[in-house]
């Protein structure tokens, strides 16, 4: 299968980036755009789950001073602090995979990959949970997806070398879901892939893009974001991610 690999970031607008995500889902869905691996990275943010709200999820005293931009993404799930220290990707296509709408099929399609693909560099990772992948009991990635109208939007980040410390301080972490994993702060629960095994960020994205060229036989071709894309995008920033009502509310929607 012939995907397209896109490799461009909006390093200081999260928003951006959300607004891109879901119109490459929308042009996929309507066959307009072919199947894409997207590797991103953001400068200093936090993106929330759909169902959350930033008083509740995040320390905004301290994202405040430390001019950390806060965005939301269309998928659910918990907030995510991403850094240059982080690598993100989006799979994005026809549902090939046979997923159907088996939420559990959705995730093992994306993760199972990438732990093989860990394995066969010698790295034991496992993904305990649903949509998160460990390393040495460390959480390096945490991930959210989407299925719709025969299409799924996958994506994930993972911590390459971020600042563990700004991501423990931003996010407000409930006491009883660390105590659960075992430990009492958030900084002992997550890890970096380069400290835990020595890969940079060079090694993770090969890993990522062999991951799914293996399994799914995936065909990288370089592109760019077309025309349509870039007018969805622009118009889904305008008139939904760069609103306060979605960043910061609870049930907008466009």
């Amino acid at each position: 299968m012939k995907v397209r690999l896109l490799e461009v970031s909006f390093l200081d607008n999260p928003r951006y980036s959300m607004a891109v995500d879901e119109a490459i889902f929308r042009e996929v869905i309507s066959n307009r755009s072919p199947p894409t691996l997207w590797l991103w990275k953001h400068r200093n943010a936090v993106i929330l789950g759909r169902f959350q709200l930033a008083e509740e999820e995040l320390n905004m005293d301290y994202v405040k001073i430390e001019k950390i931009e806060v965005a939301k993404r269309n998928t659910g799930g918990g907030a995510v602090y991403q850094d240059m220290g982080n690598l993100i990707f989006s799979v994005i296509s026809k549902d090939f995979f046979n997923i159907g709408k088996d939420v559990i099929k959705l995730y093992d399609a994306f993760i199972s990959p990438l732990i093989n693909e860990f394995k066969e560099e010698g790295i034991k990772a496992e993904s305990p949970g649903l949509n998160d992948v460990e390393i040495s009991g460390k959480k390096v990635m945490g991930s959210a997806a989407s299925l719709g109208q025969g299409s799924v939007l996958f994506h994930a980040t993972l911590l390459v070398n971020s600042k563990l410390d700004v991501l423990a301080s931003a996010l407000n972490v409930p006491k009883e879901k660390l105590k659960d994993k075992g430990v009492s702060e958030v900084k002992h629960r997550v890890g970096n892939i380069q400290e835990l095994t020595g890969k940079d960020e060079i090694d993770v994205k090969n890993i990522i893009m062999r991951s799914y060229e293996k399994a799914y036989n995936f065909e990288y071709f370089k592109g760019d974001l077309t025309v349509e894309e870039k007018k969805l995008a622009e118009d889904l920033y305008e008139k939904k991610y760069n609103r306060p009502e979605w960043v910061f509310g609870r049930g907008f929607n466009l």
